[in-house]
């Protein structure tokens, strides 16, 4: 059973002096993508930047990294492929939460015969770092020396693989609103207790992002439609490119491909918060105190991570990625009973395995790993549709 929830980790609760001074100082208004990052990552208030993230039963939300070693040694055996195909290497991950899949994916790796040079996690909050090292310390006291902590992914070239789950459906987002005739940008200010919304005209560099994305869906986004696109994926494809000599990205988050991320219907956007293992979508009830979300654009990922110099060499559901990297036989046959909880969680549709994919981006040379041959669906990132005079969908 799942111990009780708090009611009073839900209450809303006066928005924290560092955001109503950043709304100040900007005028009265903050565009929620910086908004986002000083609510979840600000050193000293932020969700993950304080160290407040929590994780897991009785956390805030689950990860598949939580829910079951199955994940974690699944992944384990994806990065021994790349690791014997470069002779070795390094692994490196992104945003280790909890540090469960630093933890399962070395002892797993160690059992293989194949562990690293190196097991770096990046982590610039100090609260974060101090569990995830004692967690790792006392699962692997053996291997402290190939433990260690970056701020950042670019502090030099690395051969290996680089894993990041669930980390770019945190990255801050911009929030729009179609208007008749042109595009909102969404923001906040303050009210008389809390923060609210407030919807600019948006500027000339998101107006043009908003244009291109339109004239590349096969509908028109209706007015009042809200929605969000990530401005920063540049920046984070850029740095995972700079970073990698050789190997594999291995992303795990859950989102979309554009064409279907974007549906008309889908006027309300896919922003919402994690606290107490509950979702809600009111980004100001309790800000640097519980997550906030939004699914991921992979076809914009892909074209991003392209324009830096990675090649994309497989995108699948979760359940197909898991399946192709032979979980059910991680599992064994018939599975414990928890072991078949487990899986139906993290491959059934109705759970995690539709709603995450994996995406793989890799250097030259380095092919796609197991978890994508058995269904990979790369090519429906690119489905190929343009609109014809008359607003149609056309194959391109």
């Amino acid at each position: 059973m799942k111990p009780p929830v708090n009611s009073n980790d839900h209450k809303p609760t006066r928005p924290p002096r560092h955001i109503t001074a950043a709304i100040t100082g900007s005028g009265g208004w903050l565009a929620f993508d910086r908004y986002m990052e000083l609510a979840l990552y600000d050193p000293d208030a932020g969700y993950y930047g304080a160290g407040r993230a929590r994780f897991g039963e009785g956390g805030d939300f689950d990860t598949a990294a939580e829910t079951s070693a199955l994940f974690g040694r699944t992944l384990a055996g994806q990065c021994a492929e790349v690791l014997a195909a470069l002779k070795g290497g390094d692994i490196v991950e992104l945003g280790p939460g909890s540090g469960r899949l630093a933890e399962v994916v070395l002892a797993e790796l160690k059992a293989l015969g194949m562990l690293p040079r190196r097991y770096l996690m990046v982590e610039p909050a100090p609260g974060m770092r101090a569990g995830q090292r004692e967690r790792l310390e006392n699962a692997h006291p053996d291997l402290a020396e190939r433990l260690e902590w970056v701020d950042r992914l670019t502090h030099e070239r690395l051969r290996g693989v680089i894993l990041a789950n669930e980390v770019i459906d945190a990255l801050p987002c911009k929030c729009f609103r179609r208007a008749p005739g042109h595009w909102l940008e969404r923001g906040v200010s303050s009210g008389a207790k809390r923060l609210r919304w407030e919807d600019r005209r948006a500027d000339t560099a998101l107006e043009k992002a908003l244009d291109a994305l339109q004239a590349e869906l096969p509908w028109s986004l209706p007015d009042g439609y809200c929605s969000e696109i990530r401005a920063n994926l540049d920046e984070f494809t850029g740095e995972l490119a700079q970073s990698l000599e050789a190997g594999l990205v291995l992303l795990a988050d859950y989102g979309l491909p554009r064409h279907e991320l974007y549906l008309a219907e889908r006027d309300e956007g896919t922003l919402g918060c994690h606290s107490g293992q509950r979702w809600h979508d009111d980004p100001f009830r309790r800000p640097g105190r519980e997550d906030i979300t939004a699914w991921v654009d992979f076809t914009a990922v892909k074209r991003s991570a392209e324009a830096a110099g990675l090649e994309a060499v497989g995108f699948a559901s979760q359940a197909q990625f898991l399946l192709g990297a032979r979980i059910l036989e991680l599992a064994g046959s018939p599975p414990a009973p928890e072991d078949a909880a487990a899986l139906r969680r993290l491959m059934l549709p109705g759970g995690m395995g539709e709603a995450f994919k994996f995406l793989g981006l890799a250097t030259e040379g380095i092919e796609a790993p197991s978890g994508f041959d058995g269904r990979n669906t790369l090519a429906s990132l690119e489905p190929g549709l343009a609109r014809d005079p008359a607003g149609q969908a056309t194959s391109a």
